[in-house]
């Protein structure tokens, strides 16, 4: 069976419930091993369903993996162009907008949906309201932050604070 390994690379990017899936699916398995039979023969039979249970349940996987994978990890690429884009319109200066994408992709690689203990979202803010507004808010958000704390210095403020700290 060929296994492309950008998507067991991808694993890990592919929607939470896509991973949940592939876990309740791997449980089941589990739960449906034979128990060990008295006579050869019937456990011969347990093997052969059991061989036919793996194989079902690998093209299902494979199917979940290559299908949502791809169209998830593009439409994150087109999503993520969109917010760099916004972003820079925010700030309109792109010595300043470097300074942020450097930021935002060492907080978060700009996926507005993660978490991360008590912090969420793009600039891994630590309020769950943060991480419950849109991507675009969450920018203007990070923007008003920053400008609050550091004087809307993001080089020389916020991102030469987190190169430092290790956050910001």
């Amino acid at each position: 069976m060929f296994v492309n390994p950008q998507a067991v690379d991808n694993l890990w990017d592919t929607p939470k419930r896509t991973r949940k899936t592939g876990a309740t699916l791997d449980r089941r398995l589990r739960c449906a091993r034979p128990q060990r039979a008295a006579v050869r023969e019937s456990s011969q039979r347990g093997g052969h369903r059991l061989g036919k249970s793996y194989a079902v349940i690998a093209a299902l996987l494979w199917a979940i993996l290559t299908s949502n994978t791809s169209q998830a990890q593009v439409h994150w690429k087109n999503d993520s162009m969109n917010l760099k884009l916004y972003a820079y319109n925010q700030i309109k200066d792109w010595a300043e907008f470097e300074c942020f994408n450097i930021l935002i992709h060492k907080e978060s690689s700009w996926r507005y949906w993660v978490r991360n203990g008590s912090h969420t979202g793009l600039g891994q803010m630590r309020s769950d309201w943060y991480g419950v507004q849109s991507p675009r808010k969450q920018i203007r958000l990070t923007l008003a932050y920053i400008k609050e704390r550091y004087n809307g210095q993001i080089c020389e403020g916020a991102l030469a604070h987190h190169l430092k700290n290790g956050w910001y």
